[in-house]
């Protein structure tokens, strides 16, 4: 018997009240909506599935979200949340790979994928759906029907995919024909005045800016590793002997 759905899966990463908006990347996102792919890749704690959220807020058109975990490796289990995922923006969209996901033994690949682009291609509404952690899936077969999606992606789709490291999709021809939106590290990391405006306002510590520059170029702009240093100097009185 296959595990059940977990609904929690689907669930999309809250967005804290007091996190810091990122406007320039938000508009990033959209500007780029139309490719079939966004990939956001970088470490743990640089606010990979916070961003994505938050755009999600802001976007006009259904999206879903699904958690990935080591448990959805295997392609079963891993179709079973994409289409899973699909319903809850398009009840009964894709009924016939729901049927082949559940037979007792899987089509190929081939079949498994052309079905679903067959069917996701008949959704005429623009949406998008993202794939968090997908660091977690590990079977080659989930990455070649995710490239197969990608070669012919259907119209109204917009995947993204965010992750610790590059998933083994062909990003240098996916780039090169600008295919896919990428935000990286470099993007993720806090800029000198995002870092003052997360000191400040967010966390209300009373810095100034020269103190807030050197907590930066200590801190590398991970959002991650400021939070925990707030969190030290919240426990301790002199903050420039800290730093």
């Amino acid at each position: 018997m296959s595990s059940p759905i977990l609904q929690t899966q689907l669930n999309r990463t809250p967005v804290a009240k007091d996190h810091l908006h990122r406007q320039h990347l938000l508009d990033w996102l959209d500007q780029r909506r139309e490719r079939p792919l966004t990939l956001v890749s970088a470490p743990a704690g640089y606010g990979k599935s916070t961003l994505v959220s938050c755009w999600l807020e802001s976007c006009d058109c259904p999206s879903a979200w699904v958690s990935l975990d080591e448990r959805d490796s295997g392609l079963q289990p891993f179709l079973a949340y994409f289409l899973a995922a699909i319903e809850t923006m398009f009840p009964g969209a894709v009924s016939e790979t729901k049927t082949l996901q559940k037979a007792t033994d899987l089509p190929s690949l081939l079949t498994l994928a052309g079905t679903l682009i067959n069917e996701l291609n008949e959704i005429d509404q623009n949406f998008i759906l993202v794939l968090d952690d997908y660091h977690m899936i590990r079977e080659k077969a989930v990455h070649d029907l995710i490239v197969e999606l990608l070669i012919h992606p259907p119209e109204a789709m917009h995947l993204v995919v965010a992750s610790r490291r590059d998933p083994p999709f062909p990003i240098f021809d996916l780039r090169a024909r600008g295919k896919m939106t990428e935000i990286r590290t470099q993007e993720l990391r806090f800029s000198l005045s995002e870092t003052t405006s997360f000191l400040q306002n967010v966390m209300e510590m009373d810095v100034d800016r020269q103190t807030a520059a050197i907590i930066d170029e200590k801190n590398e702009g991970w959002v991650a590793g400021l939070s925990l240093a707030v969190l030290s100097f919240l426990e301790l009185s002199d903050l420039n002997r800290i730093i």
